[in-house]
């Protein structure tokens, strides 16, 4: 027994040492690591400024009628062009907002950008027309996680 409690004490002296614990990255972790409380209203409005700075990266061009773009990897985060002249498997409220759009674009009324929370409430969609050289030829549909949005916001 003596034994045992010596080198339970030996290895505990051996674990106590004096290397130092970086404070300021500990407390950075913490924080990290809070709850974070974010309106509806932060994330309407970061969800917009993500969507508009992808779209602004996106060069739309036309090629015998129809509509090129480069899809690039975003992560998580789902870009999907639909053009006007082509099948596209939009549903639900996408579906909805593209035939908007489309009205829109048909009828020579302007399509501002767009957020919607979707009924799964892990996405966001960020909606905005699709142009090329000034006239509108889709839609842009991005759908944005909304925790990667709520960490953005926190930040």
């Amino acid at each position: 027994m003596k034994k045992l409690s010596i080198v339970i004490l030996a290895l505990f002296a051996l674990n106590c040492s004096n290397q130092r614990v970086d404070t300021k990255n500990a407390r950075q972790d913490m924080r990290s690591q809070e709850i974070q409380i974010v309106s509806d209203v932060q994330i309407i409005e970061k969800a917009l400024a993500i969507g508009d700075s992808i779209t602004s990266t996106f060069i739309v061009t036309l090629e015998d009628g129809k509509v090129i773009w480069i899809k690039k990897d975003l992560g998580d985060i789902q870009v999907t062009g639909l053009p006007y002249n082509e099948e596209n498997i939009a549903s639900g409220k996408e579906k909805n907002i593209y035939e908007a759009y489309f009205y829109n674009s048909q009828n020579d009324i302007k399509s501002p950008a767009n957020v919607q929370f979707l009924e799964d409430n892990h996405f966001v969609l960020y909606t905005s027309s699709m142009k090329v050289e000034g006239k509108e030829v889709g839609m842009w549909s991005i759908k944005i996680p909304k925790k990667t949005i709520v960490l953005s916001v926190a930040n």
